[in-house]
C-alpha cells in the first residue's frame, strides 16, 4: 500500500516530536542531576502518572486508611488501557507511555483530517505543528490522559462531520470515560447535527440517537464511584475535601491566581501565579477569535471546555487543560498564515516547551 505525501509528513512530525521529547528529557535529567537515570522512561514516572499506574495495577479502593481512595477523581479509561497493554509488555510505565504516544499519533492524523474538511493542507499542517509544540504538549507524551482524550474527542468530531453518527457517538463515549470534559461532546455534537440539517427539526432523523451513547462514558465513571464508595458523585466530594476545589465563578479563580503571585516563591509565582491566568486569557482570546473564523460547534466546544475548567474556586493546571481545547489550534493555524506570526508562535512555543520539559523531569511543578 502506497503512503500518501501528507501521511509521510504527519508520520515525520510524530517521530520528530517523540524522539525530540524523550531525547531532550534524558539529556536534561542527566545534566541537571549529574547522573544517568535508571532508564530513558523512569524519569517519566512523576506526578499524576503514578496515580494512573496505581489504578491500572490495583484498581480503585474505598479504604479510608489508604490514600489511594483519592484516586477516584481520575477517570477510568486511560488506566484501563494501561492495564491491557501491561498484559503484553509486562511493564506499567512503559505501557502508559505507549498508550500516550500511540494516541498522540492518532490525534495528529485525526486533527489533520478534520481541518482538511474546511481548509487547505497548509492550514491543517500548521494546526498539527502548533498542538505538537504547545508549551504543555509534553503531556501528550507523558503518562497522562491528554493524548488519549484529544484523539477520541477529535475523532468524535471528525466522524460527526462525516455524518457517521454511530462512530461519532462511540468515540465520544470513550472520551467521556477519559475526562470529565468529554460529556461536553454530547450537547455540542447535537448542535453540529442540527447545523448540518440547517437547524430544521423536520430534517432530524433517528441517527441522532447515536449521540446519546456519549453519556454512557460518564455514566460508566459514575457507576465506578457507586461501586467503590456507594456514592455516584463521590469524586466531587473528594475534590472539595482534599484539593479544596469546588464550582465557582471563573473570576474567583483568576483573582486567586493573580493574588497568589504576591506571596508565592519565585517558581510558584511564574508557574502558578502568572501562568494560570495568562494561559486562561490566551485560551479565551483564541476562542473568541474562533467564533468568527471556524465552525460553530468547534468554538462552542472550546468555550464550554474553558468554562468548565475555569469555573472552580482556584485555578490549577489551566495551561495543561488549554491543550485539550483543540479548536484553538485551528484558529492559531489561520493566524499563522502570516509568516511572521507563524515563526513567532513556533519560537515561543518551543522555548516554553523546553523549559517545562526540564521542570517536569526534575519532578518540579510543570502544570
Amino acid at each position: 500500500m502506497r503512503i500518501s505525501p501528507p501521511d509521510r509528513d504527519l508520520t515525520l512530525i510524530v517521530l520528530i516530536s517523540v524522539v525530540w521529547t524523550f531525547g531532550l528529557a534524558f539529556v536534561a535529567y542527566t545534566l541537571l542531576a549529574n547522573q544517568y537515570p535508571d532508564s530513558i522512561i523512569s524519569i517519566w514516572n512523576v506526578w499524576d502518572t503514578q496515580h494512573y499506574l496505581d489504578i491500572a495495577e490495583y484498581g480503585y479502593t474505598s479504604s479510608t486508611y489508604d490514600e489511594r481512595n483519592l484516586q477516584i477523581v481520575f477517570f477510568p479509561l486511560y488506566p484501563y488501557m494501561i492495564k491491557i497493554f501491561s498484559l503484553i509488555f509486562k511493564n506499567y510505565l512503559l505501557s502508559a507511555l505507549l498508550v500516550s504516544n500511540l494516541t498522540y499519533a492518532a490525534l495528529v492524523f485525526y486533527l489533520y483530517k478534520l481541518v482538511r474538511l474546511d481548509y487547505e493542507s497548509e492550514d491543517a499542517f500548521r494546526s498539527v505543528i502548533y498542538i505538537s509544540v504547545f508549551p504543555t504538549a509534553i503531556f501528550l507524551h507523558a503518562g497522562y490522559t491528554e493524548s488519549l482524550y484529544l484523539a477520541l474527542s477529535i475523532a468524535c468530531f471528525y466522524y460527526g462531520r462525516r455524518e457517521k453518527w454511530a462512530l461519532s457517538g462511540a468515540f465520544g463515549m470513550l472520551a467521556a470515560a477519559t475526562r470529565i470534559t468529554g460529556i461536553i461532546l454530547l450537547p455540542v455534537l447535537v448542535i453540529e447535527y442540527l447545523h448540518q440539517k440547517g437547524f430544521k427539526i423536520n430534517e432530524v432523523r433517528k441517527n441522532i440517537l447515536w449521540l446519546a451513547v456519549i453519556g454512557l462514558g460518564f455514566a460508566f465513571y459514575l457507576a465506578i464511584n457507586y461501586a467503590t464508595f456507594g456514592e455516584p458523585l463521590k469524586f466531587l466530594e473528594i475534590q472539595n475535601q482534599h484539593w479544596y476545589k469546588h464550582l465557582d465563578l471563573p473570576y474567583k479563580g483568576f483573582l486567586y491566581s493573580v493574588g497568589s503571585a504576591f506571596w508565592r516563591d519565585p517558581v510558584g509565582t511564574l508557574m502558578a501565579g502568572l501562568a494560570e491566568p495568562i494561559f486562561a486569557v490566551l485560551g479565551l482570546a483564541l476562542i473568541v477569535y474562533s467564533f468568527f473564523r471556524i465552525r460553530l460547534s468547534y468554538s462552542l466546544y472550546a468555550l464550554a471546555t474553558w468554562l468548565l475548567v475555569t469555573s472552580t474556586s482556584f485555578w490549577l493546571s489551566i495551561p495543561r487543560y488549554t491543550l485539550s481545547m483543540f479548536p484553538i489550534f485551528i484558529a492559531m493555524s489561520l493566524l499563522g498564515k502570516r509568516r511572521s506570526v507563524n515563526y513567532l508562535i513556533i519560537f515561543i512555543s518551543l522555548t516554553l516547551y523546553t523549559v517545562l520539559l526540564i521542570q517536569y523531569v526534575r519532578f518540579n511543578w510543570a502544570f
